[in-house]
This record gives C-alpha cells, sequence and structure tokens, in this order.
C-alpha cells in the first residue's frame, strides 16, 4: 500500500503502518461514482479512510430531500463517532460522487486493547482522539452557519468562515453552487439570487466559484 497521509497514522513508522493496519483487519473496497458507501443507520459500526476519490455525508428527509452534511476527500475519515445522529425520519449516508477506494477497520479492533500492547496502536488511537476533537468544531461551526434565518446571512456566515480558516479574502468553492445550497439547507435559486444581490451591493465578488469577501465588516 502507498504511503498513507492520513492524521490518523501521524508518527506511525511504515514497518509499524503495515503492523497495524493488519492488527485492525482493515481491508480495502472500490465503488463506483454513485455507490452508496455506507449507511449510518446500519447495524454495523465502522471507521474508514478514503484512499482516492470523493464523496459526500448526505441526510434523505422524510419528503425526500437530500441535505449535504460534509464532503469527504482523499485521507478523510468517516465514522458513526464523527457524523450527526441519524433517526428513523433522517437517513444518513455516505455516496460516491467519483470512482472511490475506501480503507475499512474492524470497528472493534480500533478500541480493543492489542495483545502487544503495541505504541503505534496506541498512537493511532490518541490521533483518532484528536480528529475527534476536531470534527467536534466542525460541526459546531456548522451548526452556527444553518443558525442563521436569511440566506444572506448563512452566505456570509460560511464566507467569514473560509476567509478566517484560509487567511485569505478569496477562496474558491470547494463544492458546486448545487451541493453549496444543499450544504446551507436552502434553494439553489434563491441562494444564487442572494449571490448576485450581494454582488451588485459590492458586499462580495463572485467570479464562478471563486469568491472574493470585499468588506472587513463581514469577517
Amino acid at each position: 500500500m502507498k504511503k498513507l497521509n492520513c492524521s490518523l497514522f501521524e508518527g506511525v513508522s511504515d514497518n509499524n503502518l503495515k503492523r497495524l493496519l493488519s492488527c485492525l483487519k482493515t481491508r480495502e473496497v472500490k465503488f463506483n461514482q454513485d455507490d452508496e458507501i455506507y449507511s449510518y443507520n446500519s447495524a454495523t459500526q465502522i471507521l474508514g479512510v478514503l484512499l482516492s476519490g470523493k464523496a459526500y455525508v448526505k441526510k434523505l428527509d422524510r419528503n425526500g430531500n437530500y441535505t449535504i452534511l460534509e464532503t469527504l476527500h482523499k485521507n478523510d475519515i468517516f465514522s458513526d463517532t464523527l457524523a450527526f445522529t441519524a433517526t428513523d425520519a433522517n437517513a444518513i449516508s455516505i455516496f460516491a460522487c467519483e470512482p472511490t477506494t475506501v480503507l475499512l477497520f474492524d470497528f472493534k479492533s480500533v478500541f480493543k486493547r492489542c495483545a502487544n500492547a503495541c505504541e503505534h496502536h496506541s498512537l493511532f488511537v490518541f490521533n483518532l482522539m484528536k480528529i475527534l476533537l476536531d470534527k467536534s468544531k466542525l460541526l459546531s461551526q456548522r451548526v452556527e452557519i444553518l443558525s442563521n434565518k436569511t440566506i444572506k446571512d448563512k452566505i456570509l456566515s460560511y464566507c467569514s468562515l473560509m476567509v478566517n480558516s484560509l487567511q485569505s479574502m478569496t477562496f474558491t468553492l470547494p463544492m458546486s453552487y448545487t451541493s453549496f445550497a444543499e450544504y446551507l439547507c436552502v434553494d439553489r435559486s434563491a441562494m444564487m439570487r442572494e449571490l448576485k444581490k450581494l454582488d451588485v451591493q459590492g458586499i462580495l465578488s463572485v467570479n464562478k466559484k471563486e469568491i472574493t469577501v470585499l468588506s472587513e465588516e463581514y469577517i
């Protein structure tokens, strides 16, 4: 297997990585575009890493509407412990956006104490705990964005987050506008109208998927 740059394996040497993957009973699975990688309503718990490709974590509500909760890229991880809670009324699943390869772990082996008490297994669990904390922060930021009542305020809240995260007033939207509307839980046409208004008002400069915040008042 090629070198894994995922933060789960930070500090684990190549030799120890081979032992760790064996200890955790990992397996590679390939998915085609639009394949369902995993459903959070499943009775089987899971931990996985995207080795290649891209995927969306989507929520399907009782009315048949999808909302994108998260976009997963190469070396990103997913797990029941890192997701919004799935209910009977809201089915949450991961779908491949393109041909995608996933490394799946035996969930019980992740937290089961290794018989040899190996240092790299302990380091793996420590890295996982750090990721959980970072994910908790991201989920809080998402809630903050969605707590805004108007589409305009949701857009500006997202832009503020991106500017502060990237330390740049200009950023490229990391998803399509359809996906962005789903992310904000708003109608796409209404969102596009608000973006146009913000551009005309000189608050944002919108050039295809490149967005520039023109006033520090909004960050």
